[in-house]
């Protein structure tokens, strides 16, 4: 009869596998737990509680974390798990490209700067940010820092 607990934690690690495979509204999840924890109950009074809690505790994590590894490659999985990027991953950036040549450069504030707003650059047009202080609109700015798509500017009059 000591084989009764290791058969019903058996029994509880399908029944948890084919509830994250084949959701059920919970029942097999209920199922699963009442097995486990009626194995307990049977280990207990076998005799074999402690070799019954070290094997669950080892193995209900271990077969958790197959199923959820796996999940994703079944047919069901696939379609309720994104698959990733949809676009080269050389190409993704948060920055627009050559923001950093604007270090340094002079332009004018197309718009009031409160303090962000659009500068120009030569032909280039940037939105762009102060360090807090309120520039007009036809101000000399200069750019002072470039931080990833953030270009932070300053009035050279303010100084």
């Amino acid at each position: 009869m000591s084989w009764l607990p290791f058969a019903l934690l058996a029994l509880g690690l399908v029944l948890v596998t084919l509830e994250i495979f084949f959701p059920s509204l919970g029942l097999l999840g209920t199922l699963a737990a009442a097995a486990i924890v009626g194995g307990g109950f049977v280990a207990f009074q076998a005799g074999v509680l402690l070799s019954y809690c070290m094997l669950a505790f080892l193995l209900v994590p271990l077969v958790l974390g197959f199923a959820f590894k796996f999940f994703p490659r079944t047919p069901f999985g696939r379609r309720f798990t994104l698959r990733g990027p949809t676009f080269d991953r050389s190409e993704a950036r948060a920055s627009e490209r050559g923001l950093g040549e604007l270090n340094g450069q002079e332009g004018v504030a197309e718009t009031a700067l409160r303090p962000a707003g659009i500068a120009s650059f030569g032909e280039r047009r940037v939105d762009v940010v102060t360090r807090g202080n309120h520039i007009d609109a036809g101000t000399r700015v200069r750019v002072i820092k470039v931080e990833g798509n953030r270009v932070v500017v300053d009035s050279p009059a303010l100084g």
